[in-house]
């Protein structure tokens, strides 16, 4: 049984068991691919997308958010887990174990698609001559400065969150207590650590 379970991940989060089957996926119609069109260009393509995935949920495999899931998977099988726990309908009652929402989300923002709208058509000058090169420029150009553009606010953004932070825990922090210095014997005074004239 358990041999079955780790043969089609049944064990694993739903984000490695989708890139595994985007894997076999990818193998099998490269290998049909090939022997029913023998062409070598496309099984390639097709061959290297399912490697890729499988490398991608190989990785997500290893991860320690993993193990964790599937620690909890073996523990609901054995009803060891308290009704009500976990965060939703995924493997082992958890749900996306990989999703970390610390730090800040960026704005929507159609620079990328500019980026790769301006290299698509620039490329396209390999062809046409250097016209489509000056038109892929532009929106090249502007993706990219509104690209790192967006992500030096966001980085800044950032900073100045964790310097805020920083000074709320320093406010909040409780005031530090100065050590008493010891009292001579014999009177209610300090001791100052000099002598008198007298002494």
């Amino acid at each position: 049984m358990n041999w079955r379970r780790t043969l089609t991940a049944d064990d694993q989060p739903q984000e490695v068991r989708f890139f595994l089957l985007l894997s076999a996926f990818g193998i099998v119609v490269g290998l049909i691919y090939w022997f029913v069109a023998y062409e070598s260009a496309g099984t390639v393509l097709l061959l290297g997308f399912g490697l890729a995935t499988g490398l991608i949920g190989l990785r997500l495999a290893l991860d320690p958010a993993s193990r964790l899931v599937r620690e909890r998977a073996r523990a609901a099988a054995a009803d060891t887990i308290p009704a009500g726990e976990g965060t939703g309908a995924g493997t082992g009652a958890v749900d996306r174990p990989f999703l970390d929402e610390t730090g800040r989300l960026p704005d929507e923002t159609i620079a990328p698609f500019a980026v790769g709208a301006g290299v698509a058509i620039a490329a396209t000058g390999l062809i046409f001559g250097p016209a489509p090169v000056i038109v892929g420029l532009l929106p090249l150009g502007w993706g990219a400065w509104a690209w790192l553009s967006g992500a030096r606010a966001e980085l800044d953004a950032q900073e100045r969150d964790d310097t805020l932070a920083a000074e709320r825990a320093t406010e909040t922090a409780p005031p530090a207590i100065a050590p008493s210095r010891p009292r001579r014997a014999g009177t209610g005074a300090p001791a100052t650590g000099r002598r008198g004239r007298g002494a």
